[in-house]
């Protein structure tokens, strides 16, 4: 008998007694909310790792102290800094990273490299260079010899000891490179990796004046501990204001810039996939509440205040979200150690292998706020249990059950839990979020609206599918098998969540069809980036005294389509906008490469190409200094005609007028150029060249061949090898995605599953009826077989077209991408999400036919 004071001793009791009573039901429950915890826990738990390795070995994996990158060779007066930080006992060395080519005797052909020229007898400070066979870096690298990773062996057919012609000389291959320590840090990474000497570099000539190549300079500071890392970096800061600067005390701010936002992306995704484990808790409570109502209603005859009855459904509630938090730890562990897999080819560090307790304490508390959160409606449903109602529920219609739960006073409290649901989701939204109080609190938003707006839509076109079903089984029955009809009616079963199910697999495969779309869209533009007419092969460092040879090189050869296009670049700094230096203008991410050099030019007349979007090109003859600027540069900088923009071009300083915007959108040489220039400003200065041209395919290699031969200093790159290196990319970011993504899926699957074991108890006495009736097994397997497929059919049907049109959204607002409706992929993505339903549904339900009638009908 419940008492006047019912404990949180005695409501725990009694909460598990029932669970122990619905063991397969609460299964479901405890593996959907495991599903959205694993994700979570796993992505946190590998972000948490990895900080610790890039903090625990930031000497390391920068190879000093300290490194300062810039684009530029540093001026007398940056030179003078240097050399004065040497005198106060801070080593330096010197790094250059660029592109070129590379051939053999195995494989004239010439093969894109990434060059990375160091001084062995001081790189690395920290860590070191492994080789095969084994041995002193210092000793393998000289100015005649380099090391190569074991890529370029394959791509040339070369061997350790044989010769590679690298800007026309020779150099033996003295080792492999199994691992370098600041291949993270590195930049340019680029096809096979090439280790040589500075010497060696310089032999090469491959850079000169206005070349196109990363700097890097590594620091080791004074054992003395003075100058100490915080004034070394304000010294190299005020020299260097363009440079990117990390020190050991602090994670690379690139590589951390990347982590925070693939973090947060990632933990988002596995937050969905908690909420649809959370919405199977709801489900299932729900269905068990359904069960339940006549214990609470003799309850609440027999004394039982709503409280009471709360607080035991509440504990149960908690039960579930701290076991499927538990499970899904585990399960998070095993995820944060397939990431280190994942991500092999990139990062060649490893996560330290066992459980993280912050994330693991951090996703049972999560998975308890969510599951609990996600059952306030029913819950809270508790206190307009009325015991003559559910006396008197066999008299009154479902229909009017419904009416009088929407419209009545009772209903007003899980609407107020509907929007705790929101909020609440929002707060851990924002929690998840790396990068700042506004960041968190914007990110927590957008989730809050989106995920009210996305399960708005989502509960609305399922709601439309499946009457759109049922109406056409309605008006095709004398035609329809009986198994079908029937099978169609069980959706609409009193008490079942099939509308709650499609949502929740529905929204599995919505991300993750939207994912694969969005990255096959961008794959497929990249492919199609060099329309009829386009340039395909580009030139990259030609010297200028060879800029006429080599173009009459170009045109003479077969398969040019059209003349060569030849463009000169200028190294330029901005110094300031409007009048307000650079440096104190609010840049971020991406923005924040205005601070460093950029590459110019100048051009007479517009290209055919080139859309001005406000303002007007310069007259010829005009001799006023006036730049021409990209859209993207304008919003950037915050720009229009009129505006001026102060430079520093190798110590000369130059005020320019922007006379207009535009925008480019071909693979034209004018379209990489973010300033352009009218003639007469750039002359005298030093500039290096870059070509392109339109070749036909199978012309190419030829044209590689003979470029590579006379001028083993330009660079020629064909598009389809850049094609290539991007689509690797591609398709090792979206690996990760559709890894975490996949969760989901499972979790809508297991969610599926939840909704069927919520109804076993009306399941069981519908098979009771249709065996005393005479059905076969095999007919009761063929309606709920049918019930299933229909399911997962709507789900698939309504996440596909919703995918199509989120991925529509986004490549055509965001990413300015042309989207094409994919029938092969929608109709997979229906397919896949029928079959998972099926097995779902089947492995909820199929305890239930091995039931005897007798046993069944005894037990009530």
């Amino acid at each position: 008998m419940v008492t006047a004071s019912l404990s949180w001793r005695a409501a725990f009791r009694i909460a598990w007694r029932e669970m122990g009573a619905s063991r397969a039901k609460f299964w479901f429950v405890i593996v959907a909310v495991a599903v959205g915890v694993g994700s979570l826990d796993g992505v946190r738990g590998f972000s948490r790792s990895f900080r610790r390795i890039l903090l625990r070995d930031a000497r390391t994996l920068m190879a000093g102290d300290l490194s300062a990158r810039v684009f530029t060779l540093p001026t007398a007066e940056q030179e003078s800094v240097l050399d004065g930080l040497s005198k106060r006992g801070v080593a330096r060395t010197w790094i250059t990273e660029t592109l070129t080519m590379a051939s053999s005797e195995q494989a004239p052909d010439p093969l894109l490299i990434s060059v990375k020229a160091v001084d062995p007898r001081a790189y690395p400070y920290y860590g070191t260079v492994r080789l095969d066979p084994p041995g002193p870096f210092q000793k393998a690298l000289d100015a005649q010899s380099v090391v190569v990773s074991d890529d370029l062996l394959l791509r040339l057919n070369v061997k350790k000891g044989d010769p590679l012609r690298i800007g026309g000389q020779d150099f033996r291959i003295a080792g492999v490179v199994i691992s370098e320590p600041d291949r993270m840090t590195g930049t340019l990474n680029v096809g096979p990796r090439v280790m040589i000497t500075r010497e060696g570099l310089d032999r090469t000539g491959l850079i000169g004046v206005g070349s196109r190549a990363s700097e890097r300079y590594l620091f080791r500071l004074p054992a003395t501990g003075t100058p100490g890392v915080g004034e070394v970096r304000r010294i190299l800061k005020r020299a260097f204001p363009e440079a990117n600067l990390a020190d050991y005390t602090e994670t690379h701010p690139i590589i951390t810039r990347g982590l925070d936002r693939a973090t947060t992306f990632l933990s988002l995704i596995g937050l969905i996939a908690l909420v649809i484990g959370a919405l199977g808790v709801a489900s299932a409570m729900h269905g068990h509440l359904q069960q339940r109502l006549d214990s609470i209603a003799v309850m609440k005859c027999i004394g039982g205040r709503s409280q009471q009855i709360v607080r035991i459904y509440t504990v149960q509630t908690l039960l579930l979200g701290l076991a499927g938090g538990l499970v899904g730890v585990a399960l998070g562990t095993a995820v944060s150690s397939v990431f280190p897999r994942l991500l092999a080819r990139y990062f060649t560090i490893e996560a330290t292998p066992g459980m993280d307790l912050w994330p693991a304490l951090e996703g049972i508390l999560i998975a308890c706020l969510i599951t609990l959160l996600f059952t306030l409606p029913p819950l809270v449903g508790i206190r307009a249990v009325r015991p003559a109602h559910i006396f008197r529920r066999d008299m009154e219609s479902e229909r009017a059950a419904r009416r009088r739960r929407w419209f009545s006073r009772e209903a007003r409290p899980a609407l107020v839990g509907g929007g705790a649901i929101l909020i609440g989701t929002g707060a851990v939204a924002a929690t998840l979020t790396e990068g700042g109080l506004h960041l968190a609190m914007r990110t927590g938003l957008y989730f809050t609206l989106a995920l009210a707006g996305g399960v708005a839509a989502l509960a609305v076109c399922a709601w439309l599918l499946l009457r759109l079903v049922r109406w056409f089984v309605r008006s095709a029955t004398p035609g329809l098998p009986g198994a079908l009809r029937h099978g169609i009616a069980n959706l609409y079963r009193p008490g079942n969540q099939a509308q709650a199910a499609v949502v929740a697999l529905g929204v599995g495969v919505m991300f993750t069809l939207t994912v694969f779309l969005v990255e096959k869209a961008l794959v497929r533009q990249i492919r199609g980036s060099a329309p009829p007419g386009m340039p395909n092969v580009f030139l990259m460092d030609i010297p200028s005294s060879q800029r006429e040879v080599v173009t009459d090189l170009m045109r003479r050869q077969p398969g040019v389509e059209n003349p060569p296009e030849v463009t000169s670049t200028v190294a330029a700094r901005v110094a300031a906008v409007n009048g307000v230096p650079i440096d104190r203008l609010p840049l971020r991410d991406w923005g924040r490469r205005f601070l460093r050099t950029r590459s110019v030019t100048e051009l007479g007349t517009p290209p055919v190409e080139m859309n001005i979007l406000s303002g007007a090109w310069w007259r010829p003859g005009d001799r006023e200094p006036q730049v021409c600027v990209t859209d993207e540069t304008a919003h950037i900088l915050n720009l229009m005609p009129g505006s001026t923009i102060d430079w520093n071009i190798w110590s000369h300083p130059l005020r320019t007028r922007v006379a207009c915007v535009e925008r480019t959108d071909s693979l034209r040489m004018a379209a990489r150029f973010e300033f352009i220039f009218n003639p007469g400003q750039l002359e005298g200065l030093p500039a290096v060249y870059f070509g392109s041209a339109r070749v036909r395919p199978n012309a190419v290699p030829a044209l590689q061949r003979v470029m590579y031969q006379r001028f083993p200093t330009v660079t020629v790159i064909n598009v389809a090898d850049v094609m290539q290196i991007v689509e690797e990319v591609v398709d090792q970011i979206s690996l990760v995605i559709h890894f975490i993504s996949a969760f989901t899926i499972l979790a809508g699957a297991v969610m599926v599953a939840s909704s069927v074991a919520g109804t076993r108890f009306r399941r069981m006495r519908e098979v009771v009826i249709l065996k005393t009736l005479g059905a076969t097994r095999r007919r009761i397997a063929g309606i709920f077989s049918v019930e299933f497929l229909v399911l997962g059919t709507v789900a698939g049907v309504m996440g596909s077209l919703l995918a199509s049109g989120f991925a529509a959204l986004v490549l055509k607002f965001l990413m300015q991408v042309e989207f094409r409706f994919d029938v092969i992929s929608d109709s997979l993505a229906v397919a896949l999400a029928a079959l998972i339903a099926v097995a779902a549904g089947w492995l909820a339900s199929y305890p239930i036919l091995q039931r005897k009638p007798l046993e069944i009908l005894r037990d009530e």
